[in-house]
């Protein structure tokens, strides 16, 4: 796609092709919104309320006052806003001055406001704010990877399971688009990717690993090329004043950094090597389980990539720039297994971190696949392939996976035959085989081939495994995996 010369804000403008193809990928996310269900997923409730709040010119918290206005406010919009009703938190732990604070931070629902005081002024609900930011932010990112790394990737990436958030009041949209772009501006535009992912860090605390890698990054690759001007001086300033925000606000208000830790203890751990790759690998949640073309595609486009790529002579600091997107998603990695329940809600089966990790597939893309005609007809069946898959298995109307919760056709197949290949974090398991969240209590899959005992106790429904070793009996949790006539063990200590 040729590139002409004009320029916007400091943007090259596209040419018409690709203008088109923008347009045309923003009409069907409007689509997908203003056909949405308007249903609650996961937090929605919290950042719903906080950008209500904002939309009417008051703080984020909320005193009892304005929880009442919000229900208010909700039941005059009708049933389809029935389930928002109560969402918002009012727990004595969030309570200061009079007013109840979130456990999530006010600079998604922030962002939100202008759109959601739009749609109080058309009479739509206020899901409808939060629809448009996202349609502006993924139509604007599906540009610049479209000019950026061509049709491939744009079609792999936004076609594709993550149009299921495009109607819905959840931050993993914002969290995919803005890290994407960061990763694209990371050679020319560094100062633009801090300031996207200063927002990430104020929206999560955990991006803040990934936000230091980043700028690790920035400063092996740009030097003072950072530090040269006024204007890159003042965007590094604001970066650090927006990912500050998060734990500057709770501390004043609360007395803590983050307001979960007041609710559970999540200080700093060392997951294990299972945790850490979860998003990745687990056949109940994984993106390899959910989002196969991805996976593979970026799989062979980098071996493509690599295998081209000539050999030359690096100092040390050059070996560190090649290996420092790595690193960052080595670092996301780390960032998201300090969340101790990977099985959570607000997605329709795939893990919201896979969402996260997703987007360190563009490395692996370039205009290089479509430039043979056989490799682009096996292309574009790839795309079509995927983009199929996607609406079957992650249509917008789809329900949040704690209301659909069950284990996958991969995840059945490999218990039964292979138990002994996965182990996953028994929230998950237990999530996925009670087929419903906050049960903790022994399970096992359906034909009784891999086991998950609690405290000692073997599900009553599968034959009780004999001659379990020490390890096994003392650890709070431990699998039993059949193997022929009988069981190998595998005590676990962490939950999620």
């Amino acid at each position: 796609m040729a590139h002409d010369r004009t320029r916007l804000l400091g943007f090259v403008v596209p040419d018409r092709t690709t203008l088109l193809a923008i347009a045309g990928f923003g009409v069907l996310c409007l689509v997908l919104l203003v056909t949405g269900s308007q249903q609650r997923v996961g937090d929605a409730g919290e950042y719903m309320a906080m950008s209500y709040q904002f939309s009417n010119l008051r703080p984020p918290a909320m005193s009892l006052w304005d929880l009442a206005d919000i229900d208010r406010h909700y039941a005059a919009l009708g049933d389809s806003m029935a389930s928002y009703r109560g969402s918002a938190r009012s727990e004595a732990a969030l309570l200061s001055d009079g007013r109840y604070d979130q456990l999530h931070f006010w600079i998604y629902p922030l962002l939100a406001a202008p759109f959601v005081k739009l749609a109080h002024w058309f009479g739509v609900p206020d899901t409808f704010g939060f629809g448009a930011l996202h349609v502006l932010v993924i139509t604007f990112t599906f540009g610049v990877v479209l000019r950026r790394k061509g049709v491939v990737a744009a079609s792999l990436l936004f076609i594709s399971p993550l149009l299921w958030w495009i109607d819905k009041p959840h931050g993993d949209l914002l969290v995919f688009c803005l890290l994407l772009l960061a990763l694209l501006w990371a050679r020319d535009r560094p100062h633009l990717g801090l300031l996207c992912l200063s927002v990430l860090a104020a929206h999560n605390m955990s991006l803040n690993l990934v936000l230091a890698a980043y700028g690790i990054w920035m400063l092996l690759l740009h030097g003072r090329n950072l530090f040269d001007s006024g204007r890159k001086w003042a965007a590094l300033v604001v970066a650090v004043v927006i990912a500050a925000s998060h734990p500057v606000y709770y501390l004043v208000r609360l007395g803590e950094t983050d307001p979960v830790h007041l609710i559970e203890d999540l200080s700093m751990r060392l997951p294990t090597l299972t945790r850490l790759v979860t998003p990745l690998l687990d056949p109940y949640a994984g993106l390899v389980m959910w989002w196969p073309a991805l996976v593979v595609a970026a799989a062979i486009g980098g071996v493509v990539r690599a295998w081209h790529r000539p050999l030359v002579n690096r100092t040390a600091r050059a070996w560190a720039v090649v290996w420092a997107p790595f690193v960052t998603a080595m670092a996301l990695l780390l960032a998201q297994a300090q969340n101790t329940q990977p099985a959570s809600g607000g997605t329709f089966a795939l893990s919201r971190y896979a969402v996260w990790l997703a987007p360190f597939a563009v490395f692996a893309f370039g205009h290089h696949l479509t430039t043979r005609r056989a490799t682009r007809v096996g292309v574009a069946a790839c795309c079509a392939a995927s983009a199929v898959l996607s609406f079957h298995v992650a249509r917008p109307d789809r329900p949040d996976v704690w209301f659909t919760v069950g284990p996958t056709f991969i995840s059945d197949a490999v218990n039964d035959h292979a138990p002994w290949l996965w182990n996953p974090v028994p929230q998950i398991f237990l999530t996925r085989e009670h087929e419903q969240y906050t049960v903790v209590e022994p399970v096992a899959n359906e034909t009784c081939t891999k086991l998950l005992a609690v405290s000692g106790q073997w599900p009553g429904d599968c034959p009780a495994p004999t001659d379990v070793p020490d390890d096994c009996v003392r650890s709070y949790f431990c699998y039993a995996n059949r193997s022929g006539d009988d069981y190998t063990f595998q005590p676990v200590d962490q939950f999620g």
